[in-house]
């Protein structure tokens, strides 16, 4: 009989979207699930009669399971990831690593005290059918070495910044440019690439000015290649829909996203090939063919779904994380060093490697 894999997840607003897509698994089961607003646990509880609802996050990990999902927010990262590293479990970590260096130094010395246990973080833009594409092309040299890359993340959550009673939420004191993998993720996925320092620069804070969170982020990244990567990050702006912008240009040519409100599109133009010729057969939005219908459940098209499934046959196979703890860093840091360089008013900031 193969293994069923208890899964229990902590932190059940973005939790409850992960947990719709494990289920899909047959070797998965929700087995226990913990948040500190019983509203949340109410919700939950309906689609997963069989979960054991917990009150405390000491409570989940002494219910036996195998898999930690850790959708909690930013500030307990670090705290739960280690505890459950600790507690024997597997962890799938939600973006971004760590709110500082000090705790992202924490979180990679309990990762290497368990190498036992697989790590993952979960920064599902890499899963995106396109963006899959793109590293396909990549890995078969089509766009040549990466001399620059871009992405843009703007998206208005002023709606998250507080709480019903008007009190500020974690995510009001939180800087749009220190949460930067859903922008840099991906880019670093596909080329391999790693960023060495970063110069960054803020707007003034005129849109909600109460919390000091500045409107608008722009981190210029050195990669150790010599490439340039530039990041604009943005989260109070009236900007409908929300977008993720991304480009990347190679010695044998370049690759875009379209931005909205036209449907999203990817353009290549290639030195060696007609246009678009290269990549008429790879999926091009969103979503991964093949794949079940239910595989939108995670709320970001197929991304969860294929995410998941890469952490799971990694777990069964005993393979790497696909996206380990060293990935993760190098997916946090630069955001984190970033902000450092724009408290020293744009001044270059070493971002350290820590393989």
């Amino acid at each position: 009989m193969s293994k069923i894999y208890r899964i229990g997840l902590a932190g059940l607003r973005r939790g409850l979207s992960l947990a719709r897509v494990f289920p899909l698994f047959p070797d998965c089961q929700i087995a226990a699930a913990f948040d500190p607003d019983p509203q949340a646990l109410e919700r939950f509880g309906p689609p997963f009669p069989q979960a054991r609802l917990c009150c405390t996050y000491a409570e989940l990990l002494e219910t036996g399971l195998d898999v930690v999902v850790v959708a909690s927010p930013i500030p307990e990262h670090k705290d739960q990831s280690i505890a459950a590293l600790e507690a024997g479990c597997h962890v799938l970590q939600e973006v971004i690593l760590a709110s500082d260096l000090e705790e992202c130094a924490q979180l990679l010395a309990a990762v290497r005290r368990h190498p036992q246990q697989l790590f993952m973080l979960a920064e599902n833009c890499c899963y995106w059918g396109h963006m899959l594409s793109w590293k396909e092309m990549w890995d078969q040299g089509m766009v040549g070495e990466l001399i620059y890359g871009e992405a843009e993340y703007v998206h208005d959550v002023r709606a998250l910044h507080r709480n019903a009673d008007g009190t500020p939420t974690w995510r009001s004191f939180r800087q749009p440019l220190t949460y930067c993998t859903h922008s840099l993720g991906p880019i670093l996925k596909i080329t391999g690439e790693r960023c060495v320092r970063v110069c960054a620069m803020a707007t003034a804070n005129k849109l909600d000015p109460e919390y000091g969170q500045y409107d608008f982020g722009v981190g210029i990244f050195q990669t150790a290649s010599g490439a340039v990567i530039k990041i604009l990050r943005a989260e109070k702006l009236m900007r409908e829909p929300s977008f993720h912008y991304y480009s990347l240009y190679g010695t044998k040519g370049c690759l875009e996203t379209s931005r909205p409100p036209v449907p999203l599109r990817t353009h290549a133009y290639m030195e060696q090939v007609p246009h678009l010729a290269a990549m008429m057969e790879l999926p091009l939005g969103y979503d991964v063919p093949g794949v079940p219908a239910q595989a939108r459940a995670g709320g970001h098209g197929t991304a969860e779904y294929c995410m998941i499934r890469d952490f799971l046959d990694a777990l069964r196979q005993g393979k790497s994380s696909p996206i380990d703890i060293y990935q993760a860093l190098e997916m946090s840091l630069p955001g984190l060093c970033a902000q450092e360089s724009i408290r020293q008013g744009g001044k270059p900031v070493e971002i350290p490697d820590w393989r």
